[in-house]
């Protein structure tokens, strides 16, 4: 009688161990630079335990090892998290807890997501580590790598009109601005005819850099101000080196940029303001009046570094 006694009691108690391990599931084991990679946990919280879990911030803890090697790697800080959101459900009288994470690989290797950590009450545990392998899309014989086919699977979500502003809206201002500018060029021409002037590109873009600053539109939209940053940032690129970037992601552009052999520092302070403007576009994040003074001096020196030297004055 004891004995049958004692195997039923840990029967049950391998049974509740096993129900209380957490899952980790993984969309794909082999994911392409730029693509969503989806991960999710799942969680059985026991009756009368409280969970604690906090999710990481931004980028999504990782290492990246050398191929069929047991080292532990080197940091990889270009694990972005997409999105992130959890849930709390019951089955029967079972509650489970999930979570899904979003992610998206901006450089290649072999990538271990650590494990992340979580609470049960006073009870620490891990989730599983995953190993994936992040690698650029396979160019094609003939085709340029911005013209590659994206391989992203489009999310299927809802038409929300102020996300369709926030990342459209440069569209209408600049059809709204080139309307006014030709309402004014009417009136003023008829007025009194303006002496031509001539502007180098140069000139041009330092002049629609210090009409951005004097607007000061950051302090109460930053969004669509550093819309307008990084267009002329992308304009100014797309007419020094007979690109189009106007459409292309910072990604893309700075793919792009590389190819065409440029300085080291210039490449550096571009990917700056690139990121920081798709950070407040994107991630609304917001910058300070300092980041925002040092953005715009550093958009101004990469006018100044990337011109042709001007010998029309010399």
């Amino acid at each position: 009688m004891n004995r049958r006694l004692l195997y039923l009691l840990l029967t049950h108690w391998i049974l509740s161990i096993h129900a209380q391990e957490p899952l980790t599931y993984i969309s794909t084991k082999e994911i392409s630079v730029g693509s969503l990679l989806e991960v999710q946990y799942d969680l059985v919280i026991p009756e009368g335990q409280v969970l604690s879990f906090t999710p990481p911030n931004r980028f999504f803890p990782c290492k990246r090892i050398a191929s069929q090697s047991n080292l532990k790697g080197s940091e990889f800080t270009e694990l972005e998290i997409f999105s992130y959101s959890d849930t709390t459900f019951k089955v029967g009288a079972v509650t489970h807890w999930k979570a899904n994470f979003s992610l998206i690989p901006w450089d290649t290797g072999m990538l271990v997501l650590q494990p992340l950590p979580y609470m049960l009450n006073d009870r620490m545990g891990y989730f599983s580590s995953i190993l994936v392998q992040s690698s650029f899309v396979a160019a094609k014989k003939g085709i340029r790598i911005y013209d590659i086919e994206e391989s992203v699977t489009p999310l299927n979500k809802e038409f929300v009109f102020s996300e369709f502003i926030n990342r459209y809206g440069w569209i209408p201002l600049l059809i709204v601005l080139i309307v006014v500018g030709i309402l004014l060029y009417k009136k003023f021409k008829r007025t009194a005819p303006a002496a031509p002037i001539s502007l180098t590109l140069k000139e041009q873009t330092l002049l629609s850099i210090d009409k951005l600053a004097e607007k000061k539109q950051w302090e109460t939209d930053q969004k669509t101000h550093y819309t307008e940053l990084s267009f002329i940032l992308r304009w100014y690129l797309s007419a020094r080196y007979h690109i189009n970037l106007l459409e292309r992601t910072s990604f893309e552009t700075m793919l792009l940029l590389r190819g065409l052999s440029l300085d080291e520092y210039l490449q550096t302070i571009i990917a700056r303001v690139l990121t920081e403007s798709d950070s407040v576009k994107f991630a609304s994040n917001s910058l300070s009046e300092q980041e925002h003074l040092v953005l715009i001096e550093q958009l101004k020196e990469i006018i100044q570094i990337s011109s042709p030297i001007d010998t029309s004055h010399v």
